[in-house]
């Protein structure tokens, strides 16, 4: 009997040990997100003859963490980003190009990715992670107030990773979290159609002086692709195969698209092919990966790991 009185006190101090353990583990407040070092360099863009050119390279973020996700106000005076200036959580900044000046938009428990902001310059949007969030679009005005959950309308809990925001048609592409597969959106029809499987963890974007979109896609024979999707028809064209491990890309105004592959800037112009244009490496930046380019097409924002 003795033996099972001390058995059972034993069996009930793990079990409570273990609750203990997990509690302190459950708690946001207690966590550390396990993010990637990375910072946001900014550079001049030349072009000269449709070719791009960089220059005035210098780190922006320049600090221990994770600073992510350039994203260009249509003005192209600030891009928004995400950092982690919070151990346990993520949240919405602003650069201003001209003095440098950081600005905190958003402040909540939860994290915030992928910053977007409205044509007018006064709307964020936002997908959002965390212990209580509903990973979504949500969207609210630059002080924070009126906090809007874009999907409501279709009920679509499908959890968002990436987006691409069409404001003029109100239609959204999305790539699921979990399930690899791109979403198109109307929000005036308040209806969501599946477009493909196989979609590669990247940012849809929408294609200069068009209403399209762009998508990286990845083939039966294991070939990643950018393809270009009409929402009108829903007919998906092939447009360059990816050459290197990054998939990351950015759109020109003029209608090129710049990647980093390795130290290299690579360039595609349509019915052409991949280009090496710019070296990063004596910038002392390393494994280059997003790469966003400003509306009036003279900066390029570039995320990297800083180097010695």
């Amino acid at each position: 009997m003795k033996n099972v009185i001390q058995a059972s006190l034993l069996f009930i101090a793990i079990a409570l040990q273990a609750v203990s353990v997990f509690a302190v583990q459950d708690d946001p407040s207690e966590q550390a997100l396990e993010l990637p070092e990375c910072d946001i360099y900014l550079f001049d863009v030349v072009v000269a003859e449709n070719l791009v050119s960089i220059a005035n390279g210098q780190n922006v973020t320049k600090r221990s963490g994770y600073d992510n996700q350039p994203w260009f106000t249509p003005d192209s005076k600030t891009f928004l980003f995400t950092a982690n200036y919070q151990p346990d959580r993520t949240d919405v900044y602003e650069f201003r190009l001209a003095s440098g000046e950081i600005r905190q938009l958003t402040d909540s428990r939860d994290q915030e990715y992928s910053p977007q902001v409205s044509k007018d310059n006064q709307m964020l949007s936002f997908v959002t992670d965390g212990e209580t969030a509903n990973q979504s679009i949500w969207s609210s005005n630059r002080e924070g107030g009126n906090l809007n959950w874009v999907l409501k309308n279709l009920g679509e809990r499908e959890p968002v990773g990436y987006y691409a925001w069409n404001r003029s048609t109100e239609k959204i592409l999305f790539w699921s979290r979990y399930g690899f597969s791109l979403q198109l959106v109307d929000l005036q029809s308040n209806t969501a159609r599946y477009i493909t499987g196989d979609a590669i963890p990247v940012s849809p974007q929408i294609i200069p002086g068009t209403t399209n979109f762009s998508f990286a896609h990845r083939q039966g024979n294991g070939e990643v692709w950018i393809k270009e999707l009409n929402p009108k028809t829903f007919a998906i064209r092939p447009l360059v195969m990816i050459e290197g491990a990054n998939h990351h890309y950015a759109w020109t105004p003029n209608g090129s698209i710049l990647m980093a592959q390795g130290e290299k800037l690579n360039q595609w112009r349509p019915g052409g092919k991949w280009e090496a244009v710019a070296d990063f490496s004596e910038y002392a930046m390393k494994s280059p990966t997003r790469v966003a380019v400003s509306p009036d097409g003279k900066k390029l924002a570039v995320v990297a790991v800083a180097g010695d």
